[in-house]
């Protein structure tokens, strides 16, 4: 068994769940909010998690069992946006960020563990497709009081109403799916380089370039709903930010000629290397098959993660060496591992 799996199955036997810890996530020993990288951390443990179910049915039951335990952390008062019992919340207002991942998380408990939870996917589906419609860029909010809207974020909504539909032979993603690529292609592309844009309503200075945390994250779920459009964005992604030195490989978070800095969503940047970007693109060169990117970024984590491993006994260095050993990196390498080894379960599974 992985180690990225014993950190799950340790971090989901404990009863007295009561929110993410500093000792769970990097980020919650600077930003106590966490910037939602808990519900992050809870989506990518449910998609690994459901690729081992998918593909040993021996261990299926126990897979599923554990993704209801993901479910019931994702839905936690400590977690969801509204603090108290989702039976409680009849609106869900401009939550996007947090209702994608819960809808992600709910749509792989299905394809595993049957209907418990499907009035609740069905709820959050059908409002992240009006919430993507009524737009005219096509774009669901993220956030109460943030205009920002990221690309990536809006091909996550659409994966996991594609999921939804995959589990429920429904065709709800069809029309949010063609009005996102049409804006995408005519209005959020970036003319050096033809990569997607990071963000749509132009609140920061990033926001008409590629970054790498995006493009790794938007390219993952792009490759179950639109397959070549995300082979294309990958294969620019590689020739624009692809950074290559000893034989290690790694993604840039900006392009070299924009002077960008390093934010919660990218982690650290290192000589123009994002931390995030690279971790992401681990997930995406898994779910595209491509064997050299795979297999460079996994070495390069692996070393990382023995070296930050170490680094964890280490006072006042201990609390910076989580960030490639935490829950969300563990999840995000299992989610990738697991994609690698098990190509496609969930197109087989439907087929």
């Amino acid at each position: 068994m992985c180690k990225e799996l014993v950190k799950i199955k340790e971090f989901l036997a404990k009863s007295d769940f009561n929110g993410f810890t500093g000792d769970d996530l990097f980020i919650k020993n600077f930003i106590k909010q966490g910037w939602g990288q808990d519900i992050a951390a809870l989506s990518n443990m449910a998609e690994a998690l459901r690729n081992i179910g998918l593909a040993e049915v021996e261990s299926r039951e126990e897979m599923a069992e554990l993704i209801e335990q993901v479910v019931e952390r994702a839905v936690h008062r400590s977690v969801n946006p509204w603090k108290k019992s989702m039976e409680k919340v009849t609106e869900f207002g401009h939550f996007g960020y947090y209702l994608e991942h819960l809808n992600i998380i709910l749509g792989s408990y299905q394809l595993i563990g049957g209907q418990k939870y499907l009035d609740l996917n069905t709820r959050v589906t059908l409002h992240l497709i009006d919430a993507a419609m009524s737009q005219d860029n096509a774009h669901a909010r993220l956030l109460p009081h943030v205009k920002m809207r990221w690309s990536a974020d809006q091909a996550a909504i659409i994966y996991s109403i594609w999921l939804y539909d995959t589990n429920n032979g429904t065709t709800y993603a069809e029309e949010p799916l063609r009005r996102w690529l049409a804006y995408m292609h005519e209005n959020a592309t970036h003319p050096e380089t033809g990569l997607f844009i990071t963000e749509v309503m132009g609140t920061k200075k990033y926001s008409e370039q590629p970054r790498g945390c995006s493009a790794a994250y938007m390219i993952y779920y792009m490759s179950y709903f639109a397959p070549e459009v995300a082979k294309s964005q990958w294969a620019l992604f590689k020739e624009h930010m692809g950074y290559s030195m000893m034989g290690l490989k790694g993604f840039r978070e900006y392009l070299p000629d924009f002077e960008g800095e390093w934010t919660p969503d990218s982690g650290p940047i290192i000589a123009g290397v994002g931390v995030a970007a690279t971790g992401l693109a681990l997930k995406t060169a898994a779910a595209l098959g491509d064997h050299e990117i795979f297999d460079a970024i996994l070495r390069l984590a692996s070393i990382g993660t023995t070296m930050l491993g170490t680094a964890e006994m280490i006072p006042k260095i201990g609390d910076f060496a989580k960030i490639g050993t935490d829950l969300l990196a563990s999840s995000i390498i299992l989610a990738a591992k697991t994609q690698w080894e098990f190509p496609r379960q969930v197109d087989v599974q439907i087929g």
